[in-house]
């Protein structure tokens, strides 16, 4: 028995041109689809960070000097901004005005106070042994203090102390 052969010999391939728009396709589906996958596992948007307040040592009637505890991840002092509530109803908004030590400059609502920044370490970020100062408060007053993530406006932590008469 003679096998018979499928295949002509006046048979060709796909054309080189043809075949080169096959391969590029290919290659651009193929990317697309691991930039897709890829892209899943990048984070989304900036990390808000978590954190604490230190001692908070009275100075006077009018001033407290409170201590930055433990941040995660350590943010930069212009990417924070602090919020003073006084008796629960006067709020004043801080920002830091660079990343060095400083005043802060009152943003909004009503200022009820000086806002000092120290940089124990002078790394440009806010972390464990950096202070607050804080003077021209009013005495006899209940004050709460805010931490606010300034890209989404997020509250980090808060501590609460009072002045004396």
């Amino acid at each position: 028995m003679k096998r018979k052969s499928f295949i002509r010999k006046d048979e060709e391939g796909v054309s080189p041109v043809i075949a080169t728009i096959l391969m590029v396709a290919i290659t651009v589906v193929l990317a697309a689809v691991l930039y897709i996958m890829v892209i899943g596992l990048a984070p989304t948007g900036s990390v808000i960070p978590t954190g604490t307040w230190g001692a908070k040592t009275p100075i006077s009637n009018s001033a407290y000097n409170i201590d930055f505890g433990k941040v995660n991840p350590e943010p930069k002092p212009v990417d924070l901004e602090l919020l003073l509530i006084r008796n629960g109803t006067d709020e004043g908004k801080y920002s830091f005005n660079g990343n060095n030590d400083g005043l802060l400059t009152h943003a909004d609502g009503v200022d009820v106070g000086t806002l000092t920044y120290s940089d124990l370490a002078d790394n440009q970020k806010v972390n464990i042994g950096d202070q607050l100062k804080m003077t021209n408060l009013y005495p006899n007053s209940d004050y709460t203090l805010k931490m606010i993530w300034t890209s989404s406006g997020d509250q980090i932590t808060s501590t609460t102390f009072s002045t004396s008469a």
